[in-house]
């Protein structure tokens, strides 16, 4: 979705003749925001949410591959995108283009009258992202890489209509796969048409250095912001000189707040105690010196100035640390002799709660390993109202961790804006929020 555009939830998913036999619809409610998903194997419920990500990812190489008659995408604002085929897929041969051609049209995007035909006609098409069926993909948002060996068979060659461009950019959507502690990372080429070298990389150690550049990035922020308000303080202090100035409780009151917001900060290892601000004057002057010196009106204006400084510069930190806050509680809530760290250097490191030993992140359970990148990477990754799509995300994980696992994903919908589809077999996932769920049925 552009940065300018308005966001637009969807509706409803309909899918007609899926395999040739099911008749599928998922409602998208305004107030819970969590769709669970159940049916017995073989329905298809891995697939609506594929279908939801090869539309909006422009995956069109998937939608060729699978057997359907129509597809409707409805949104709250009555618009809608309709995908169709003239004929199901009743051969193998990969020279039969016509039936794995898909047609797209829509509802309220000037497209009325005007249908796009995939793939082009005349075009042998491969998508990048469906060339090899089993590539494991842990990131939560498709992104389309920017260089090729061969530009005929790249998405990027592919002219799409204005009004199909306007209704795949109306909304972001994720796909969480089965999959997810390990991706393969190329060659520098970026190519996916190559056989290059293909080498697995933990999840758990990047989302680690992820956070490890944030953190970086938000002291930058914090040091610059410093440098400026610095730079202008005895400017400040003039220019408020005719300006009323708080008593001496208003004085210690906003300290004293500004110092629990410093030391939660710390707490949580977004700062360091003995380099972060405010300091407070009781901790470094008796209690009769500060009362004595807050007294005078011109010291009170400094800690005026001084407070709003510390205010600006702390208020940087806001955002990350309820998430990072959060981050922490539902990981230490689960693990069992270890525990979570926000290291700036590190990002996050797991230790050993016995004996305050670093452990390897790659070291940890599989279900730990789960719990933590799909914790991460909905806090960090991905962006406010976006469509999060979440396949069994009970693989690895223990019955109590399952049980917990919707109230600890509505405590990061509070931070993060999202609608969440999930397709599980685990009455474990679902717990007690049957309100929630959706079958698929023949």
């Amino acid at each position: 979705m552009s940065a300018n555009q308005e966001f637009d939830a969807i509706k409803s998913l309909s899918v007609s003749k899926l395999f040739g036999r099911f008749d599928h619809k998922i409602e998208f409610p305004e107030k819970d925001n969590i769709v669970i998903i159940t049916a017995p194997n073989g329905y298809g419920k891995t697939v609506l949410l594929r279908i939801l990500d090869s539309i909006f990812n422009r995956k069109f190489n998937y939608l060729s591959k699978i057997d359907f008659d129509e597809i409707r995408v409805e949104f709250d604002s009555r618009k809608s995108l309709l995908i169709y085929r003239n004929f199901n897929i009743e051969s193998n041969d990969e020279d039969d283009k016509e039936k794995r051609s898909i047609y797209f049209n829509s509802r309220g995007f000037d497209s009325d009258d005007e249908d796009f035909k995939f793939p082009p006609k005349n075009r042998s098409f491969k998508s990048r992202s469906s060339y090899r069926e089993n590539d494991f993909s842990n990131l939560l948002r498709y992104k389309l890489l920017s260089r090729s060996t061969d530009s005929s068979s790249s998405l990027d060659d592919v002219k799409l209509p204005v009004w199909l461009e306007q209704a795949l950019d109306y909304v972001n959507v994720n796909l969480v796969e089965t999959q997810r502690l390990l991706h393969l990372k190329r060659s520098s080429r970026e190519s996916w048409l190559d056989d290059d070298e293909e080498t697995p990389l933990s999840v758990v150690e990047e989302d680690a250095n992820d956070l490890e550049k944030r953190i970086g990035q938000l002291l930058q922020h914090y040091a610059n912001e410093s440098q400026q308000l610095d730079e202008t303080f005895a400017k400040r202090i003039l220019e408020f000189e005719n300006n009323e100035v708080s008593d001496e409780e208003q004085i210690r009151s906003n300290l004293q707040i500004l110092t629990e917001k410093r030391d939660s900060l710390v707490s949580v290892g977004l700062l360091g105690k003995t380099d972060s601000e405010p300091i407070n004057p009781s901790e470094v002057l008796p209690e009769e010196n500060f009362r004595r010196i807050l007294k005078e009106k011109n010291i009170r204006r400094i800690f005026e100035i001084y407070i709003e400084n510390t205010k600006k510069k702390l208020e940087i930190f806001d955002k990350t640390y309820e998430k990072v806050r959060l981050f922490e509680q539902i990981l230490n809530k689960r693990f069992s002799f270890k525990a979570i760290e926000i290291h700036p250097q590190e990002g996050f490191r797991a230790i050993d709660k016995d004996n305050n030993q670093a452990i390897p992140l790659q070291d940890l359970s599989s279900g730990e390993q789960h719990e933590l990148v799909l914790t991460y990477e909905l806090l960090f990754k991905v962006e406010e109202n976006s469509i999060i799509l979440i396949d069994e995300p009970e693989l690895s994980l223990h019955v109590t961790w399952q049980e917990n696992f919707i109230s600890d994903l509505q405590k990061i919908q509070e931070l993060n804006k999202l609608m969440v589809v999930i397709a599980t077999h685990s009455p474990q996932i679902i717990d007690d929020k049957w309100d929630l769920v959706q079958e698929l049925k023949k």
